[in-house]
């Protein structure tokens, strides 16, 4: 982890590498711009703005500088002073320079990270007797991404990707059971959504931590999700359901915001009828990851902080000095880091809670 120091004035600084080989100052000195994208549901984007100028022996050839090229690795590192952690592992995917008369050229490259390479075409295939983890580990190594997979349990008869990306196909399995794709380095990670984790980090208003916070507490439409399908070997019936109680964390909260809908509406199922499942198995995890997937829209929230490394999507970070219906855990959805030569280095991001 890596923030701002608190006892003198802090100095943003960043670090570039192309296909594993640090930028020098060579090039780093014209870059004016580093953003850092990163999300559950999207493939992690990255932004690096260069601005050439005048020199004696005329404007500096960035345009055709030969390692920014589509497909270079790349990996951005920010920070302060000498200290400083990746945040991005990518690879370039385009180059947009800016000419104007009379002026040196400006270049912004532009990449994501690899699961960019789930996103190209269509497919439609099938998948037999695999568990969705077994799926997502198959289909990264097709892509060249190392994948990480929790056991997802359920094996599964039959799957099949209709006409879809493998992005999609992957977070519509995801989804169904409360999981996520997010990456770490060059690795994905196919795994539970991760809001009954540890706090990594602790956030209160003031100097050097949080600056701004806005959160959105939101009345849930529902108490409870129940999921019914038909078992076509033992031509039975197949019904599941979750409620309150069934949260995989209530977020240091003292009331979830199913309980909340509960007292002022009363109890109201949601019934899953067009999502097909197979075993009893696959519809108790279906019920229980939708159920636990709604109620995190009790609260959301976005933020921001000077910056820090170690806010990440996916990561469970604790707010303090909120109230006592705002203060506590919440799960962070998606993160931005902007360093600027003009204005230094910032986080902001958006997260959710289940209770309050």
């Amino acid at each position: 982890m890596v923030q701002a120091p608190s006892n003198q004035p802090p100095r943003p600084t960043f670090a570039i590498s192309l296909n594993g080989e640090p930028v020098g100052t060579d090039l780093s000195m014209w870059i004016t711009q580093v953003v850092v994208e990163d999300g559950l549901d999207l493939p992690g984007m990255f932004t690096i703005e260069l601005t050439s100028k005048q020199t004696r022996n005329g404007p500096v050839p960035l345009i055709d500088e030969p390692r920014l090229a589509l497909g270079a690795q790349v990996e951005i590192s920010l920070g302060w002073d000498d200290a400083r952690e990746s945040l991005m592992v990518g690879e370039i995917t385009a180059l947009e320079p800016k000419f104007v008369k009379n002026e040196a050229p400006k270049l912004v490259v532009r990449g994501f990270d690899r699961r960019h390479r789930l996103n190209r075409t269509r497919r439609t295939r099938s998948f037999v007797g695999q568990k969705d983890s077994d799926i997502a580990a198959q289909i990264g190594s097709q892509a060249g991404i190392a994948v990480q997979a929790d056991d997802s349990g359920v094996t599964h008869d039959y799957v099949v990707q209709a006409n879809q990306t493998d992005l999609e196909f992957l977070l519509q399995r995801a989804r169904r059971m409360q999981y996520e794709l997010v990456m770490s380095g060059e690795v994905m990670l196919f795994r539970q959504v991760g809001n009954a984790g540890s706090t990594v980090v602790t956030l209160e208003l003031g100097d050097h931590q949080l600056l701004e916070f806005q959160p959105r507490m939101s009345l849930l439409p529902l108490t409870g999700m129940a999921v019914v399908g038909w078992d076509q070997k033992e031509k039975q019936i197949i019904t599941a359901s979750s409620t309150t109680g069934d949260e995989v964390s209530n977020m240091e909260g003292s009331q979830s915001g199913a309980l909340v809908a509960g007292a002022l509406l009363g109890t109201e199922i949601e019934t899953l009828i067009r999502t097909p499942v197979a075993s009893q198995a696959e519809a108790d995890q279906m019920a229980v990851g939708r159920f636990n997937a709604a109620v995190l829209d009790f609260i959301r929230g976005d933020g921001r902080v000077l910056g820090r490394t170690d806010l990440r999507a996916g990561n469970v970070i604790h707010l303090s000095d909120l109230g006592t219906r705002f203060s506590g855990q919440y799960y962070v959805t998606s993160v931005v880091h902007s360093y600027s030569s003009g204005s230094g280095y910032y986080t902001d991001f958006r997260a959710v809670r289940n209770a309050s």
